[in-house]
Parts: structure tokens; C-alpha cells; sequence
């Protein structure tokens, strides 16, 4: 598994591989480390990562973590495969496009329909993973570029909104 992490105002990829008791974690380029955590009590873990450990407390509020270690308050942010597609690919307001490659599931508008952002529009499948790809604004279906069955690439444009006048 490989998310952005966004920490102390800067980006980080992180790739996590193996199976439970077997993890082993890379930052960025760097070297894979084996990795590890001990849950003591609600709030506390031991992380073990390569030769080193250390104590902190976690507290998770959504798709934000706040974590106290090494006698400092971190917060991060582990982004959304969606909205990191739209990052690396330009985000736009009148396009949605594919966070991976996958295949169309089902198409929940058509050419033509009125939608609200965030309204559901296409869903994917994935690594068996099923995700709803919203609408990036408000607006009218301009073209939908995948049908049910169709596979597509990384940032593949999905749903076409038509461009908005004046």
C-alpha cells in the first residue's frame, strides 16, 4: 500500500508491504525498514522501526492523526488516493479523473444531467477496492468517457463537465 502523507507542510510518500508480524515500511526513496507498533493502553504505541523504538501517544480524528513523540506534537495527514490524483494531474473543476487504473463499475449520471459537487457520478474498481468518483463542482455532464466494464489508466479522464459561461 503506498499513500501521500502530508506532515509538517510537506509531502511524503509512504509504501508499507508484507504481511502482518512481517511489515516493513519506506519513506519517500529511502530504505524499506521493518516496522512494527505495541498498543499499550488507548492511546499509547511503542513503534519499532529498524533498530530504533519509540513511545507516543496517537489520537486519530478522521483522516488526521495527532501524535506526541520525542517530546513534540506532529500532525499528519494522510491524503485521500482521490484528491492526490487531482493534485498530480492538474486539478480542474470541469474533469474527473481516475486516482488509479482500474475499471468503470457503474455510471451514476449521464450526458446531460445536472450535478451538485461531491455528488456521486462514476464508481470504480481497483486492487478489488471500490471507490465513488464525485463531481468536482457544480455543474452538467458534458461527456462521460467510460462505461460500465471499460478499463482505464492512472488520471484517465473519467466525467467531462461542461464548461461554464461567462
Amino acid at each position: 500500500m503506498q499513500r501521500r502523507i502530508d506532515w509538517l507542510d510537506q509531502h511524503a510518500m509512504v509504501t508499507v508491504s508484507g504481511r502482518p508480524g512481517q511489515r516493513r515500511m519506506q519513506v519517500g526513496d529511502g530504505p524499506f525498514k521493518d516496522v512494527s507498533m505495541e498498543t499499550r493502553g488507548r492511546f499509547r504505541r511503542i513503534v519499532h522501526l529498524g533498530e530504533g523504538q519509540a513511545e507516543m501517544q496517537v489520537a486519530v480524528h478522521g483522516e488526521t492523526a495527532h501524535i506526541h513523540a520525542f517530546d513534540r506534537i506532529f500532525t499528519l495527514r494522510i491524503v485521500d488516493p482521490v484528491a492526490q490524483a487531482g493534485d498530480e494531474s492538474g486539478r480542474s473543476n470541469t474533469v474527473a479523473r481516475a486516482p488509479m487504473p482500474g475499471t468503470v463499475v457503474e455510471n451514476h449520471v449521464a450526458a446531460g444531467d445536472r450535478v451538485a459537487s461531491d455528488q456521486p457520478m462514476i464508481t470504480i474498481e481497483s486492487m478489488k477496492i471500490l471507490t465513488v468518483i464525485a463531481a468536482p463542482d457544480d455543474g452538467q455532464i458534458d461527456r462521460i468517457h467510460f462505461g460500465p466494464g471499460d478499463t482505464f489508466n492512472k488520471n484517465a479522464v473519467l466525467v467531462t463537465l461542461k464548461e461554464r459561461e461567462g
